[in-house]
């Protein structure tokens, strides 16, 4: 009886693993490359602010409670992450902040310009800041949004505190998305980025699944809504993984976006 238990024990561990793997590659790519280029700063920080507030999870007991393996391990695992991404987003912007794209990490920037509510002229009208306003009024009003469709026996402020975390997990890569649209070329340490972010919503959804299969007795509110989230999760990197998967099989160097030049 132990082995469905200890499966969506591990599927748990596991995603917490991709979340690290994204952070250890990412370092790599800084490192080996010695630059910032192709690395969405509005990403970056979305991601690591997400992880800073999945620790929260723990104080509010919101956590998954593991059967088999010990909850110590997934509270390291989370505190490892927690500061595995501050440490990259402090070196970002210490050390390699003079090559970032800024010019390229533009998401949102377009909807301002629409607007006419930009600065004529200085450094705030191509200021990320500008950028990452956009994402986090959308951020808070999708999660209101959610609130409205996840079911939850919490008070509104715990309640909306999930929808915000979930909300802010799968918006973070659409500005990085959009990085890659424009130079059409990605490195396979920065493409992890991706990769194993989308690595993690499997585990995340085939826990969903599994999960009445393992506790017979038991069906979990939300569970629906749970994989729905997920599954439009992976949609929403699909199409880069798609161009990721046919990459690997040409064997190309980089991954390729759209058709390759002749």
């Amino acid at each position: 009886m132990w082995l469905g238990p200890t499966f969506l024990d591990l599927l748990i561990l596991t995603s917490d693993f991709c979340t690290c793997g994204t952070f250890v590659s990412l370092a790599l790519n800084l490192t080996r490359s010695k630059s910032g280029a192709g690395l969405s700063l509005q990403s970056l920080g979305t991601v690591v602010g997400a992880r800073c507030l999945h620790l929260l999870s723990h104080f509010l007991r919101l956590h998954y409670i593991p059967a088999i393996l010990p909850w110590l391990l997934y509270a390291s695992m989370d505190v490892l992450n927690a500061i595995a991404g501050i440490t990259l987003l402090g070196t970002f912007a210490l050390r390699f902040f003079s090559t970032y794209e800024r010019e390229k990490d533009d998401f949102g920037i377009h909807v301002f310009e629409k607007l006419d509510a930009l600065p004529k002229a200085g450094p705030l009208r191509k200021s990320p800041a500008i950028a990452v306003t956009f994402l986090y009024m959308c951020i808070v009003v999708l999660a209101l949004l959610w609130y409205c469709v996840r079911r939850s026996s919490h008070s509104f402020a715990i309640s909306y505190f999930c929808c915000f975390y979930e909300v802010m997990g799968a918006v973070a890569l659409i500005p990085q998305l959009w990085m890659f649209q424009k130079d059409k070329r990605v490195s396979p340490l920065l493409a992890n980025f991706v990769v194993l972010t989308a690595m993690n919503r499997l585990c995340t959804l085939v826990f969903w699944i599994a999960y009445p299969r393992v506790y017979v007795w038991r069906y979990p509110d939300n569970r629906g809504i749970q994989m729905a989230s997920e599954m439009l999760n992976l949609l929403i990197l699909s199409d880069f993984l798609f161009y990721w998967v046919r990459s690997k099989m040409r064997g190309d160097t980089e991954i390729i976006l759209g058709e390759p030049d002749v």
